[in-house]
């Protein structure tokens, strides 16, 4: 599941907002919010990309990884997560 993403002006304010929202999440609840992605996939609309990308960092930022990526413009879930002892792993 892959996007092509091209930033816009408007993209940081979108992505903050997101942020902040996730925020208030517990890592739990961030893996149901990044898993219910996987399930539905990346349908190629830009403001889901936006959604990721902010949920992607808010993963780096408390566990230093994230199972969203983005590699030059190419954005992307790496599959179904778990937490396991406070560490993501990919739910096979």
């Amino acid at each position: 599941m892959e996007y092509i993403y091209v930033s816009q002006i408007k993209d940081a304010k979108i992505i903050q907002d997101y942020k902040n929202q996730f925020e208030t999440k517990t890592l739990e609840e961030l893996v149901v919010l990044y898993n219910k992605q996987v399930k539905c996939g990346i349908v190629g609309v830009h403001q889901q990309a936006l959604y990721l990308f902010a949920l992607g960092e808010e993963f780096k930022e408390r566990l230093k990884e994230s199972p969203v990526y983005l590699l030059d413009y190419v954005l992307g879930l790496v599959g179904k997560v778990k937490i396991i002892n406070g560490n993501l792993k990919i739910d096979e």
